[in-house]
């Protein structure tokens, strides 16, 4: 293991004091505890990547409505009389 020293206001000293006296802890093992939930699992989940959405909308069909916009409005619309719009 490695030793931190780590500088807190004396507010929060008396208060992880205090906890750790209520959890049977020392106040060390208690800091350690919170930095280690802080910061979470140390292993990723398998899968999990970086940047996960990228890509999130793609339906893999080279038919994309982004570059046929302007198309597919006018086919929705011809199709439109005034009392449907």
């Amino acid at each position: 293991m490695t030793e931190l020293r780590v500088v807190v206001p004396d507010e929060i000293a008396e208060r992880l004091a205090e906890r750790a006296r209520e959890s049977h802890v020392t106040p060390e093992e208690l800091a350690g505890e919170a930095v280690a939930s802080f910061l979470g699992p140390t292993t990723k989940p398998a899968g999990t990547h970086r940047l996960s959405f990228i890509g999130i909308g793609r339906s893999g069909s080279r038919d994309s409505v982004a570059e046929r916009h302007d198309e597919v409005i006018r086919e929705h619309f011809s199709k439109k009389t005034a009392a449907d719009v």
